[in-house]
C-alpha cells in the first residue's frame, strides 16, 4: 500500500497549527507515508484518492472539532472520470510540494520540538 499526503508548508497562515500537526510527521513516517509540504501558499483540500476508482473530498478535517462540533460535509465518488481528474490535480499539488524525511524531520528546529506539543494542547482548547 502507498501513502502519500501533501498538506501545507511554511506559507501557511495558520502557523500554530502546522507546528501542532508536523509533531506527528515521525509516526506517519515511520509507518510508511510519505510526507510533502506545499511550498506555493496554504493547502486547504481536503481529498481521499483510493486506487483509481473512488475519491472522497470535502471540508472535513480529520480531528475532534470536525466531527462533534463544525457542520462539515463530504462528497464519495466512484467514477474513473471524477478520480482520474482529482488524481493529475494531486500530481501537480505533489510536483509543487518538498517531501519531508525522516531525517530532515529529525533536523527540525529545538524551538520546532518544544512549540508542537504546547500548539496543540492550544489547538485542542479550541
Amino acid at each position: 500500500m502507498r501513502v502519500r499526503a501533501v498538506v501545507s508548508g511554511a506559507e501557511t497562515d495558520q502557523k500554530l497549527v502546522r507546528l501542532a500537526s508536523r509533531r506527528m510527521y515521525g509516526a506517519l513516517l515511520a509507518a510508511g507515508v510519505r510526507m510533502f509540504e506545499y511550498r506555493a501558499g496554504m493547502m486547504h483540500v481536503k481529498a481521499l484518492l483510493v486506487d483509481g476508482g473512488w475519491a472522497v473530498v470535502g471540508t472535513t478535517n480529520v480531528d475532534n472539532r470536525s466531527f462533534e462540533h463544525n457542520d462539515e460535509v463530504n462528497v464519495a465518488f466512484r467514477d474513473a472520470a471524477v478520480t482520474a481528474r482529482l488524481r493529475r490535480d494531486f500530481e501537480a499539488d505533489l510536483a509543487a510540494s518538498d517531501e519531508i524525511t525522516v531525517d530532515s524531520w529529525r533536523r527540525r528546529s529545538r524551538l520546532e520540538k518544544l512549540a508542537g506539543p504546547v500548539c496543540w494542547l492550544l489547538e485542542r482548547q479550541q
